[in-house]
């Protein structure tokens, strides 16, 4: 089902980079956004087979409840730096396919930590919350 899903969204971003003038922005926005959503989702599946995220399923999707996903990022985040540092050291004893391995677990590991930052962003409902996390992401911005 999700791979029917994937191809029409496909389809229709093809079409509509073809001819930008005739296209409704606001749909595009929603077709490229589930496309991305599932093609998300693919990547963890892809990566549950082969590292230790396990099955992402349906967890984190929109309309899921998400309580926990602030966790289920730090989890990951926690995950892939052990796997990165693994693969660093592997890469520095001589194994020179661990380098790549290494740059997949930094990348994993960095889009955990914008889905992290994106969910607090998201849960500052007040304004004192907004102004703390607007102070560090200023902090962040400027390493």
């Amino acid at each position: 089902m999700e791979e029917k899903i994937l191809e029409k969204t496909s389809e229709y971003i093809e079409k509509a980079a073809e001819d930008f003038n005739n296209v409704d922005i606001d749909y595009l926005f929603k077709v490229v956004d589930i496309h991305k959503d599932i093609k998300e989702v693919e990547c963890m599946n892809n990566y549950g087979r082969y590292g230790n995220y396990g099955e992402y399923g349906d967890y984190g999707r929109r309309g899921v409840d998400a309580r926990y996903r602030g966790e289920s990022y730090m989890e990951g985040m926690n995950g892939s730096y052990r796997a990165y540092e693994e693969s660093r050291n592997e890469y520095n004893n001589g194994n020179y396919r661990a380098k790549e391995d290494g740059l997949k677990e930094l990348e994993y590991m960095l889009h955990s930590l914008v889905k992290f930052a994106k969910t607090i962003k998201e849960e500052a409902t007040s304004p004192e919350e907004q102004e703390i996390v607007r102070k560090h992401f200023m902090k962040i911005s400027e390493m």
